[in-house]
């Protein structure tokens, strides 16, 4: 694939802008409002993609981050289920507390579900790309 280099700028915008993101937040398999990305989802994959198929020699360092950065989009989930996550956590830790409705807690269990099953995808994708990508110089 052929970048020109307005769409290899325009990438690393995003990247960089994502990775102020990811910099200023915990990694969290209870989820991230995806309110605070900067970009969409697609855009920040396909910048990911861009920049790694630009990507000159053996840069480990950058192509494991790229790949964590990608893999971390996984945690970015609708911020009413950050909320549902985050109620039910709050209930379970009080003890005192009883649960009125364990349908949050379910609902809970499911968005966490959700959230490690697409970063295991994300991280799956970004193998696939990057083997493919080396089998393609070779």
């Amino acid at each position: 694939m052929q970048v020109s280099q307005q769409q290899l700028e325009s990438a690393e915008k995003v990247i960089s802008a994502y990775g102020q993101v990811l910099a200023t937040m915990e990694p969290s398999f209870y989820g991230l409002p995806i309110s605070k990305l900067p970009f969409t989802i697609t855009e920040i994959k396909d910048s990911i993609y861009c920049v790694l198929n630009v990507l000159e020699g053996d840069n480990p360092e950058i192509k494991d981050s790229l790949t964590s950065a990608y893999m971390f989009l996984g945690q970015f989930v609708p911020d009413d289920e950050v909320l549902t996550v985050q109620q039910a956590l709050g209930v379970l830790k009080d003890a005192t507390q009883a649960p009125s409705d364990a349908t949050d807690i379910e609902q809970a269990g499911f968005i966490t579900s959700k959230i490690k099953l697409r970063m295991e995808n994300n991280l799956e994708e970004i193998q696939l790309f990057l083997s493919k990508k080396t089998s393609f110089k070779n």
